[in-house]
């Protein structure tokens, strides 16, 4: 009995030796096949966060991603501040001489902004200006007109009236949407929004669907669309700033107040 007790023994150390790899299992220690299933189960995870992030996966044009990116930082640069904390007729004014499209900082606050566009026939960068005001238009209606005319529009500026804060309610609010692509709306705003269950920062790029940028200002009542573009042959106006006596009031944009 004892003889084949030391026969096993030896035979499992001779085992050992021969193939060091193996080895009894430890219950604290899952098997293979369990490590894999905890690997899936991670995978899932982080494909479902990602999801969330961005839960709508789109093609998105890389250049326009981008544009909005540096004009944002242009922007900043331009009116020497960190942050435009909300202050949205700043932010799009200083976009616009980022861009080329307005070489004046005509920057008021967002109710006022479209109709200091609105009344010209070409801004001193040279760009043509067509507006959509909200006695004819619905905000669906002039965007809609301005994909029909070029499905691929740039150069977009909206104006509220009024905004759902008690800031923007007051003072309206005003925002560039840099470009249409395949019906979608690339803008960003000087504001945190969350659109389609996304969070976006103050300036981040945000590019969603015609009915998804409608959805998200559709309780702002609408003061016109205007739509700058690149003039042929364009006399170009004299970079002056309006007075600011005049009816529509031109301020800094240190005066202006965060819309919501």
């Amino acid at each position: 009995m004892k003889r084949a007790q030391r026969a096993v023994t030896l035979l499992l150390l001779l085992l050992l030796l021969l193939f060091p790899g193996l080895a009894f299992a430890n219950e604290d220690e899952p098997e293979a096949p369990a490590v894999a299933a905890i690997v899936d189960s991670t995978t899932s995870v982080e494909q479902e966060a990602e999801g969330a992030v961005r839960p709508v996966k789109r093609s998105v044009d890389g250049d326009l991603y981008r544009q909005i990116q540096d004009t944002y930082a242009a922007a900043k640069k331009l009116g020497r501040r960190s942050s435009f904390k909300g202050y949205c007729g700043a932010y799009v004014a200083n976009q616009l001489v980022a861009l080329g499209i307005n070489t004046s900082r005509l920057s008021a606050n967002g109710n006022r902004t479209y109709d200091i566009y609105r009344n010209m026939d070409c801004t001193t960068g040279g760009y043509d200006v067509t507006a959509y005001g909200a006695k004819e238009y619905s905000l669906s209606e002039a965007l809609t007109a301005i994909m029909k005319k070029d499905p691929a529009a740039c150069n977009i500026l909206v104006g509220f009236e009024k905004g759902t804060s008690e800031a923007g309610k007051k003072y309206g609010h005003v925002l560039f949407i840099h470009g249409i692509r395949n019906g979608e709306i690339y803008f960003s705003d000087s504001c945190a929004r969350t659109i389609d269950g996304v969070k976006y920062k103050e300036g981040e790029p945000i590019v969603c669907s015609l009915s998804s940028f409608l959805d998200q200002y559709a309780k702002h009542k609408l003061d016109g669309v205007v739509h700058f573009q690149k003039a042929d042959s364009a006399a170009l106006k004299p970079d002056v700033q309006p007075s600011s006596t005049e009816e529509t009031t031109v301020t800094s944009s240190e005066n202006l107040v965060a819309l919501g």
